[in-house]
């Protein structure tokens, strides 16, 4: 049987656990929110601006890629 000290121990190593797990679902969070940012900012030059030299198939996978991200993305915030 757990002492009542070993009990408080265990309880404070959860707490402390708990609390940085919550700063790197924050941290996660923050990063995710760049590279969403990223993805937005990108994608009209990935659909707009590309030169008639690039492989138009590898072109609109990179597209789909990227809209695909976004969306999961934004349907995770």
């Amino acid at each position: 049987m757990s002492s009542p000290s070993d009990l408080h121990s265990d309880f404070e190593r959860l707490t402390a656990d708990a609390t940085q797990m919550a700063d790197e679902n924050a941290r996660l969070r923050k990063i995710n929110a760049e590279m969403l940012a990223a993805l937005q900012y990108m994608l009209p030059i990935l659909q707009d601006g590309l030169p008639e030299t690039v492989n138009f198939d590898w072109t609109k996978e990179a597209i789909a890629k990227v809209q695909n991200a976004i969306a999961e993305a934004e349907h995770e915030t």
